[in-house]
């Protein structure tokens, strides 16, 4: 039976009543932590649908919180993580949000910030069984799950941009399996979203960094397995 069997089967290992309010709302915050590049100083996070309805009762806001301090789904300090986040330099504020029913109802939109930084807004959702999609980065669609090794790139559109991207990782030798790239206008800005088999080397990402056509690229590590250390 593959892992994903498994997973269907007995469920992600965490503390809290629910895989996809608490397991996967962490997995979510841990995801849009790593685009953002470090922990952020403020975070307000907007809960849709049943995130918002149910939320409380099922741990989500301690989940998300617990998240964006980088804590493992399976600690047990979960239960105490606004005070963490307190001791951390973290503020956290929750509103609710409609999006429209076209939105999948465990959909959070992140807007984080820390010192000297401007602010970053993504939107994703848990999709069950402590899976996740990050949806939008600073208004770029994206389809980010956590499964591959992943560098995300703003930088401006201009020609041969994605041509100078993918020789870096030649350089290093490093096998691209997927990519997204997202404009909102010609010549404007632009987003793109390296997956590979392997992990990215941080060299990669200075390297890339170092572009004056590059406003900031992030690496970002493939989540942990969404059923913890074991069963």
């Amino acid at each position: 039976m593959t892992d994903n069997g498994i997973l269907g089967i007995m469920g992600p290992v965490m503390v809290g009543p629910s895989s996809s309010h608490t397991a996967g709302a962490l997995r979510l915050a841990k995801l849009a932590r790593e685009v953002f590049g470090q922990q952020p100083a403020r975070a307000k996070l907007s809960l849709h649908g049943s995130f918002a309805k149910t939320g409380r009762g099922h741990g989500t806001h301690l989940a998300l919180v617990a998240g964006l301090l980088n804590l493992a789904v399976d600690d047990t300090s979960l239960p105490e993580a606004m005070t963490l986040a307190a001791d951390a330099g973290l503020a956290v504020s929750f509103a609710e949000v409609d999006l429209g029913p076209d939105a999948h109802p465990n959909t959070v939109i992140f807007e984080l910030a820390a010192h000297g930084r401007r602010t970053m807004q993504l939107t994703g959702a848990s999709l069950g069984g402590g899976m996740v999609r990050l949806t939008e980065v600073n208004g770029f669609n994206v389809s980010l799950s956590g499964a591959l090794e992943t560098l995300v790139v703003a930088h401006a559109d201009t020609p041969g941009i994605i041509a100078r991207l993918c020789s870096v990782m030649a350089l290093y030798d490093v096998n691209i399996a997927g990519m997204q790239v997202s404009r909102k206008d010609r010549g404007g800005e632009a987003l793109t979203v390296l997956e590979f088999d392997v992990p990215c080397p941080e060299e990669v990402c200075r390297c890339i960094s170092g572009s004056p056509q590059v406003q900031w690229a992030a690496r970002v590590p493939r989540l942990a397995a969404a059923g913890g250390g074991g069963f």
